[in-house]
């Protein structure tokens, strides 16, 4: 019986190396025109360095990397030119080209592995920026991660179609990911897009944050527009903030100035409002809480929902306009 079971462990094996090698002959065959290697195995860390170059900063404007299984993370220079480092498999190869304004960072395997054991490999793009450089520069990546510590001085635009954006403070910009979280510290003027992942942000002058299917988190906005389709919204501060939610409740800790929110099927919730602008409330199938605002006249508007409004002044030249259609209207 023993022996019954090792002939047929050893047939399994032997069938599966013998459709490997057929799949990796099928895949040479179909793409005879790239230089590939073929190997049985693969272990242990197969990181280094596979590529190293410098750049003036006038040469162009936009930075494309074409390398599906890299991060690229962006960093500070200490130079003053724009430096590209890259890691991955000792067998990995780089191409670069430079045409209309935009350096193209490609990265392609010239090795096949049939089985890998133990095997790691660390594939990382770096993008070293002169920390006096203040030009607008977009950076591209097909699906990986992007990362950027501290960029203040920079004017940048980052897109990922399948990773997440993550950053430390940074002073203008424009980050867009297709399926990604997008996490934002301190900065100056940004706009964030996200088509399915949450958005996260410290404090900021001006924010334009639109997310599809997600969270928005942010801190303390001078000015904020905000929309998300699914998905809540949760603002520390903003002294002008327009917010429009669809299925998700807005939550608000201070409200200066202005407001415009509304919510489709969620709730709103504001602890302090201090407008000095007629300003405006809508939800519709969700209610409405103000737990303090300053002197002020509230006129309320609701379908199918019980209404208390505590020290309303009509005579008041501010006015806030609250409306639900299915949903109570509770102000302090």
């Amino acid at each position: 019986m023993k022996n019954k079971g090792l002939k047929i462990t050893l047939i399994v094996l032997l069938s599966i190396v013998a459709l490997a090698l057929i799949a990796v002959m099928i895949f040479a065959i179909l793409n005879k025109s790239l230089d590939l290697k073929v190997s049985l195995i693969r272990f242990g860390d197969n990181t280094e360095m596979i590529f190293q170059n410098e750049y003036d900063p006038e040469q162009f404007e936009n930075i494309n990397i074409d390398a599906s299984s890299s991060n690229v993370r962006i960093e500070k220079g200490n130079t003053d030119k724009i430096k590209v480092t890259a890691y991955g498999d000792k067998d990995d190869r780089i191409a670069e080209n430079i045409s209309e304004n935009e350096l193209l960072i490609s990265k392609e395997s010239s090795k096949i592995y049939i089985f890998t054991f133990l095997y790691w490999c660390n594939e990382e793009i770096i993008i070293e920026i002169p920390d006096d450089c203040t030009k607008n520069f977009t950076i591209n990546t097909s699906s990986g991660d992007i990362t950027a510590p501290n960029l203040e001085t920079s004017n940048l635009k980052f897109e990922t179609s399948s990773g997440k954006i993550t950053c430390g403070n940074i002073n203008n910009g424009e980050l867009n990911s297709s399926s990604g979280d997008i996490k934002v510290g301190d900065g100056n003027e940004l706009t964030i897009n996200t088509s399915s992942g949450e958005i996260q942000t410290g404090n900021l002058k001006l924010l334009n944050a639109s997310a599809s299917s997600g969270d928005i988190e942010v801190g303390t906005i001078e000015e904020a527009n905000l929309k998300t389709s699914s998905g809540k919204i949760t603002v520390n501060s903003s002294n002008r903030i327009q917010a429009e939610c669809s299925s998700g409740d807005i939550r608000i800790n201070n409200i200066g100035n202005y407001c415009s929110l509304k919510s489709t099927s969620g709730n709103i919730e504001i602890n302090t409002l201090n407008i000095t602008e007629n300003s405006s409330i809508e939800a519709k199938s969700g209610n409405v809480r103000i737990n303090s605002k300053n002197d002020i006249y509230v006129e309320t508007q609701t379908g199918s929902g019980d209404t208390d409004v505590e020290n309303n002044n009509r005579k008041a030249e501010i006015v806030l306009n609250i409306t639900t259609t299915s949903g109570n209207i509770d102000v302090k």
